[in-house]
């Protein structure tokens, strides 16, 4: 019902719907929607966001460690007894956290090792997820890797590893830019329009009306991405989008705590090709 919603608005507002055979509707309904639609700033095509990886080379382990074969829950994980947990696996790779009071995990590909600094450790021990995905469509698999890093309250950020096996056998990160992507760049785009009463997020032509969430406090001054940034990789997604972002975005104003007070969520499809990654089909919707 809230897409349904949105794009209702969007209808209503933007387009100029035909109307139905029989209008029942409210008079005073019509003119409202009708002051509104004057009075909101033109809609935009939805934006294509874009930026280079954060690239990183896989260093050679300098310990010979000891692999274990049975997948360790991160809450189980004794870092003073196992210096080393496997922590996901794939048929032709495994990931394995390294004790210590530094973030390390160590990937295996086939018979190649490398290490890597990737936070992953939270208070809410999610364990990194690792796919076998052709993320870039040119029919070769790459290894996908999301790790959790940021949690507390209103925060959940994930970060998404692409990583690249290279002629010589060594591997190579391509890290999508999560602060930059799915913060600043998906913050500029979002704004909010509140008129005659009522308050929308927009982002491009999608609108949603989230006026409930406002009601009693000043208006609101914009809306913020990024403290909570998710990435779903299904290599056998039947409509061909292996790695999708999904995220909120809060309310920011004087009676809008910080991460505190979301208002929408936020979906996009996630793209990666020669080192650069690109957030297309944004999509708008009510907060579940």
């Amino acid at each position: 019902m809230k897409r349904l919603l949105a794009g209702s608005l969007l209808c209503l507002l933007l387009t100029g719907c035909a109307a139905p055979a029989a209008d029942t509707s409210d008079p005073a309904d019509a003119g409202t929607e009708a002051a509104v639609s004057t009075a909101l700033s033109e809609t935009e095509d939805l934006p294509v966001l874009s930026a280079p990886a954060v690239v990183t080379e896989g260093r050679t382990p300098e310990t010979a460690y000891d692999l274990p074969e049975e997948v360790r829950r991160m809450a189980e994980w004794d870092q003073t007894a196992e210096p080393t947990a496997l922590l996901a696996r794939t048929a032709d790779a495994a990931l394995y956290g390294l004790a210590g009071e530094e973030d390390r995990l160590l990937l295996r590909w086939g018979d190649t090792l490398a290490e890597f600094d990737w936070p992953y450790r939270t208070p809410r021990t999610v364990a990194p997820r690792l796919r076998q995905v052709d993320a870039d469509g040119d029919g070769a698999e790459e290894l996908a890797v999301v790790c959790c890093y940021g949690s507390g309250t209103g925060v959940s950020i994930e970060q998404l590893h692409i990583v690249e096996k290279n002629e010589d056998g060594t591997l190579t990160d391509y890290r999508l830019p999560e602060d930059d992507l799915c913060g600043g760049q998906l913050t500029a785009a979002l704004r909010v329009e509140t008129v005659e009463g009522r308050t929308f997020a927009v982002l491009g032509r999608e609108l949603l009306e989230i006026t409930e969430l406002t009601e009693g406090r000043t208006p609101p001054q914009g809306l913020a991405a990024g403290s909570i940034v998710g990435f779903d990789v299904d290599p056998d997604d039947p409509y061909g989008v292996p790695i999708r972002f999904r995220g909120s975005a809060w309310l920011e104003g004087e009676d809008y705590p910080p991460t505190a007070w979301y208002a929408a969520d936020l979906s996009a499809r996630v793209q990666y090709e020669n080192g650069m990654f690109t957030l297309s089909g944004l999509h708008l919707d009510g907060i579940e």
